[in-house]
Parts: C-alpha cells; sequence; structure tokens
C-alpha cells in the first residue's frame, strides 16, 4: 500500500462514525487481499503472506465489530469464518481460485454496509482529532486539505 493510501485511510479513519469504520475495514480487507493476489501471481510469497495476514486482520476486526445481540450478526458472523477458512487454505494451497467465492460475498455485505452507513448521521467515533477541511484553498492541479489543529491539547489529561 503505497503511503498516499495510507494517508487517506488515515484521514478517514480519524473523521468516520461507526458504520463508516465498518465500510473502511471492509475496503482494507479488498486492498489487502488484491495486494496479495498480486504477490501470489508474482510468485512472490513473503509478500503473499504478510498482505494476506493484513486481510486476514481487517476480517478479525470485522468479527469484533460485529454486535452479538443483532439476529442477524450470527449469519454475517458465519460468513466471516467461512471467508477465513478460505484464506486459510489459499496461504496453504497458493490457489487464488479459492478466493474468488469469499471474495463475492465479502462484496455484496460491503455493498450492503456502504448504504446503510449512508444513512448514519451519528458525530465521528474519535472526539479529539483533528478536522478537516476540503477546499478551502486550491493547490496548482488538485484540491488541498486543511487541518484544524484546535486547542492543541489533543493529548492525555493526568
Amino acid at each position: 500500500m503505497t503511503d498516499e493510501k495510507k494517508q487517506e485511510y488515515t484521514r478517514r479513519i480519524t473523521q468516520a462514525n461507526a458504520s463508516k469504520l465498518v465500510v473502511i475495514l471492509y475496503e482494507l480487507f479488498f486492498d489487502f487481499s488484491d495486494e496479495a493476489l498480486e504477490a501470489l501471481a508474482k510468485k512472490d510469497i513473503p509478500t503473499f503472506s504478510m498482505q494476506l495476514d493484513k486481510a486476514q486482520e481487517a476480517l478479525n476486526q470485522l468479527i469484533g465489530s460485529l454486535q452479538e445481540e443483532n439476529d442477524l450478526a450470527d449469519s454475517i458472523y458465519r460468513v466471516y469464518l467461512y471467508v477465513s477458512a478460505r484464506m486459510g487454505l489459499i496461504r496453504a494451497n497458493h490457489d487464488p481460485e479459492l478466493l474468488s467465492d469469499p471474495l463475492r460475498l465479502m462484496k455484496s455485505l460491503f455493498e450492503t454496509y456502504s448504504k446503510d452507513s449512508e444513512n448514519d448521521t451519528s458525530g465521528p467515533v474519535m472526539d479529539n482529532s483533528q478536522k478537516v477541511y476540503a477546499g478551502l484553498t486550491y493547490g496548482k492541479e488538485a484540491l488541498t486539505e486543511s487541518m484544524d489543529e484546535g486547542a492543541g491539547n489533543r493529548g492525555f489529561f493526568a
């Protein structure tokens, strides 16, 4: 993943509410899975394993985000377990076809969560983060973003 993409994810995470964080986790899962498959196609097994581990970590975070009191969570949990098992098989067999069905299921869930997150009007999960304003100034070739430093008290209080 490029540094620019990491910065974009970091900015989005600091500004996201709970449902948008789930969407970002899905995007991370897809990015890491794509990078793992690209590495596998190049026969770069160490990079493949590293990216697959990162995709698995994103999946673990999605599992942890499920609300157990929700009846639908049990069905989604079973999908996540299936995807995790398939990721173990692709790790052992180095067969990219083993991930096609799990990716299809994850994309379907991603689309549902994306639509749902559009209706969520709650505030950001991170209260004391920098505010980002886009469009206040223009760069030579692109829109620039400005960060509001605030009062400078973003650390721990004793």
